[in-house]
Parts: C-alpha cells; structure tokens; sequence
C-alpha cells in the first residue's frame, strides 16, 4: 500500500495523471458542466460590488459593455462593469471595474499552462506596484487570485478558474479619486470574499442553459 501511494504521487506530482485523464477523454474538450452564454452582462453575478458601489450610469443602458464570439478554435464571452461610489458629490469620483471573461477552450487544453499565464503576474513588478499569487480552495479544477498591491492599498485583483477546459476570470480595478480625496479600495480580505460569492453564484449560472432571446454580440462591430 506504501508503495502504491508512493507511484501515486510520483504520478501527480509528474502530471502523468491528468494526461491520463486526457487520455480517457480521447483528447477532447470538456467543459465541465459549464455552457456558453452569450449575454455575460447578463449571466455574470456582480451582486456583492452593486451591494457596496453604484453602477455608472451609461452601464445601466441596453447596451452594456460586453461581446461575445465563436469559433474554431474556442468560444468566449465578457462583460465589463463600471461603478462608482454611492452618494458622493466629489468632482473626481473613484472608478471601480469588474470584468468577468469566460473562455472554452475548444481545440487545446489550457491546464497546461494556466497557472504560469498567472504566475507571470509577478514579473510585472515595479517600483508602484506589487504582486502576490495564491491559490484558492475549492473551485474548479484549479483557482488561483493574483492580488496587485499599490503601497498598502489594493489595485486590483483576479480571481481566476478553470474547469475542465472552461476558464473563467473576475477582474476587479480601482482607479482612486482626485489628488485631495481620501478614498480607499476594500481591503484584501473584503475584496476576497466579495468575488468568492460572485465567482460561485457566476458559476452556478453557467451551469444553466443560455437565454434564448440573449443577444449575440459581434467583437467587430
């Protein structure tokens, strides 16, 4: 028994067992459960940000800031938010962007190179800002936050998953106020737990079939 449980991490640890698992898929995409959605302004939860700050007014339109595409190769779908703090009269009010992109990846497999596409965040370092990479528990096949620090503050941070060969990503950026306001970002944790709801609600919603009346969104026009 020892030694089975010696291969079996050898194996683990050498990545023999996902191509295993490749292997018994016959090489083809999976998704996990996860389904294409046209509409990610509409399918993407963002309830904890809309909680704490305002949607900008021209992203409460008919036509907010997102697209979708498929093809060949992968499908993807986005949908960019932009809020604002509540009940402020400052001329230079901070802005506050949440992104959520999925992606299927239809003719490779991104497991390979997912977490180093994160990782390479910390190679970005300078003297501004700083970068942390972790990993995250209990989502997915494997999840990951990149938190950008700008002095004490947080600048932004990703979330990111993938499922199978579904990845999925919710950005959030803080871009601060005028040069005598005294705004702040939510702290690491807050923010944290903030995209960890809105991940797992977004998620669960993927689960579900598109919305037949959702419209598609040509990335070219």
């Amino acid at each position: 028994m020892l030694a089975s449980a010696v291969w079996a991490a050898t194996l683990m640890g050498t990545g023999a067992l996902k191509d295993e698992e490749s292997a018994k898929n016959g090489g083809r995409a999976h998704f996990a459960g996860y389904r294409f959605h046209h509409d990610m302004c509409e399918t993407a939860k963002i309830a904890s940000f809309t909680d704490k700050y305002e949607m900008a007014e021209f992203d409460q339109s008919e036509d907010p800031d997102g697209w979708s595409t498929r093809q060949k190769g992968l499908d993807s779908s986005l949908c960019s938010r932009t809020l604002h703090e509540p009940d402020n009269d400052s001329d230079f009010p901070p802005a506050v962007y949440v992104t959520t992109t999925v992606t299927w990846h239809k003719r490779s497999d991104p497991s390979g190179e997912f977490a180093s596409q994160l990782r390479s965040y910390e190679d970005q370092e300078d003297k501004t800002s700083t970068y942390t990479i972790e990993p995250v528990e209990g989502l997915g096949d494997e999840a990951y936050e990149v938190i950008e620090k700008r002095g004490r503050t947080v600048g932004s941070m990703i979330l990111a998953v993938r499922a199978g060969w579904m990845t999925y990503e919710m950005r959030f950026s803080w871009m601060g106020g005028g040069p005598d306001e005294h705004f702040e970002p939510p702290s690491r944790k807050k923010l944290h737990d903030m995209m960890l709801s809105d991940t797992r609600a977004t998620l669960a919603a993927l689960k579900k079939p598109d919305s037949e009346d959702a419209p598609q969104r040509d990335p070219r026009a």
